[in-house]
């Protein structure tokens, strides 16, 4: 385990970079420019630079500047992220304007990314004092505003440092926009919600009642197999041939016999038919004679038309009845089957049921369930029984003595990777409902029965945060102190910020973005 874990270390230090010191970023390139170029080229000593984080429903704004300081040129590295997929802008521009308590202001536009997600506009304020910074992005998206109030500039570079200095945060975690681009990662907001109660339990995926078709043989006889791919599993179409029913090398060919007879009795029966509408016409027999061969006639017809159904040199065809797919072949080529004898079973492939084992002593709650999420052994994902078109259908009235537990069924739509006979975990969800402080269960880390997360302080700045922990759905979690509404958490591609935090005691080293 050790060993393994050294390897992921290993890997996840290839990809992550240096954790700044604390002077700043420091040796930290953006996009090839220096923090000599960012401040315009002027002297100054190594400071720490000033960020902005902002945030709109689809979009992070991360912008990185030296200190606005009077006659300097700072250039603000903007980091622009789209929340949906955590991806980086590919294009669009960036406007920024610093404007002073009398609307008065200056503006700067970058017309494009000077690297991919990143635009870098300029400004070289004139005045000291508190500013409104605006930040405009058009891009394919639209267009949004975002604002920040009380941006100070400085009278001087000494007094940058000083202000900037004093307003660093301790125990910060960095992990660049450049690194979580390039994994699956994602934030969400720490927000109250209803939180329904919940039953963590155990389940299976089983077949619905109405969606295997069970395929009888036709008529006693041999069987034989369409193709060689005909295995359980197998989609088939509504008529397409599944097996084949033949008489061949039996002593009394009982199929082809039947057929011939049918035939015959057909053709014989057609033909007095005929004559007998000649002879009527002719008023030769009479009208009981007539309607006796006409009756006759109808009569083969039915059979005959019944025997020869599906019936070809191959034999009998039996088709498959719905569209969907071969779940049992009970039957192998060459096996003799009796008529009426159950030779295999399709699924349907739409409907699934979702069956809970309830334990006696959450009976009091059985009246209460309304739906479920699931989880499978194989998967990550948590599946929702309202998200699948699911309903509850019914629950169990006794209890099952080897298990002191009754079942609870919810028929659910299928999907692809829905398998039946899945065993899952369970957890049923009641109509007692509470607002509570929830995140997603995917953010929360556990270090021997300790909780934390890592709550994002900035645009590349993360904090360990421990938390107490409440009841869980399986997708979220209840927090109960350690976080509070309107902050953010990392809830995908948590290990990788945490191995970050891991690599903070390394020596700095300069990288581009």
């Amino acid at each position: 385990m050790n060993k393994i874990y050294l390897i992921a270390l290993g890997l996840s230090l290839s990809i992550i970079a240096c954790k700044p010191s604390a002077s700043g970023h420091e040796g930290h390139d953006h996009g090839g420019h220096s923090h000599d170029e960012v401040s315009g080229g002027a002297a100054h000593e190594e400071h720490n630079n000033q960020t902005v984080t902002l945030f709109s429903d689809d979009t992070e704004v991360f912008a990185e500047f030296h200190p606005l300081v009077i006659g300097q040129v700072s250039k603000f590295l903007t980091h622009l992220t789209r929340l949906d997929t955590y991806k980086p802008y590919s294009e669009g521009k960036v406007s920024i304007s610093l404007i002073d308590k009398k609307g008065n202001g200056i503006r700067n536009t970058a017309k494009k990314p000077s690297s991919l997600g990143i635009f870098t506009p300029s400004l070289k304020p004139k005045a000291a004092g508190l500013y409104t910074l605006t930040i405009e992005v058009d891009s394919k998206f639209g267009k949004e505003r975002f604002v920040a109030k009380n941006i100070e500039v400085y009278a001087s570079e000494a007094k940058a440092t000083k202000a900037i200095a004093a307003q660093q945060k301790e125990n910060q975690t960095k992990y660049l926009k450049e690194q979580a681009w390039k994994i699956d990662f994602a934030t969400e907001n720490v927000k109250y919600g209803i939180f329904n109660k919940v039953i963590k339990t155990t389940g299976e995926l089983i077949a619905a009642s109405n969606s295997e078709i069970r395929i009888s043989a036709k008529s006693s006889g041999i069987i034989h197999m369409p193709s060689s791919d005909m295995v359980n599993g197998k989609t088939v179409k509504k008529g397409e041939a599944i097996f084949y029913i033949s008489g061949n090398g039996l002593s009394d060919n009982s199929l082809t016999s039947r057929f011939v007879s049918a035939r015959s009795e057909f053709n014989k029966a057609q033909a007095d038919f005929k004559r007998a509408e000649a002879l009527r016409a002719d008023q030769i027999i009479s009208e009981r004679e007539f309607n006796e061969a006409k009756s006759n006639f109808e009569k083969a017809d039915i059979h005959f038309k019944l025997i020869s159904k599906g019936y070809s040199t191959k034999g009998i065809k039996v088709s498959s009845p719905a569209t969907g797919y071969v779940c049992n072949i009970f039957v192998k080529e060459g096996q003799y089957v009796e008529k009426g004898q159950v030779i295999g079973i399709v699924d349907r492939d739409s409907k699934l049921i979702l069956k809970a084992d309830l334990y006696q002593k959450h009976l009091t709650q059985l009246s209460k369930i309304h739906s479920a999420n699931f989880k499978l052994p194989y998967r990550n994902e948590i599946y929702n029984t309202d998200e699948l078109g699911g309903k509850l259908i019914a629950y169990g009235r006794d209890i099952h003595e080897d298990d002191y537990t009754t079942p609870v069924y919810f028929e659910i739509n299928k999907i692809p990777e829905l398998y039946m006979g899945s065993y899952i975990d369970v957890y049923l969800k009641s109509e007692s409902t509470r607002e509570v402080l929830s995140i997603s269960k995917s953010a929360v880390l556990e270090d021997q029965s300790i909780f934390y997360v890592f709550v994002q302080t900035e645009g590349e700045s993360f904090e360990k945060r421990f938390v107490t922990i409440g009841s869980d759905n399986g997708e979220d979690i209840e927090i109960l102190s350690g976080l509070k509404a309107g902050e953010r958490i990392v809830n995908k591609g948590v290990y990788f910020v945490k191995l970050a935090s891991l690599a903070g005691a390394l020596p700095a080293h300069s990288h581009e973005h």
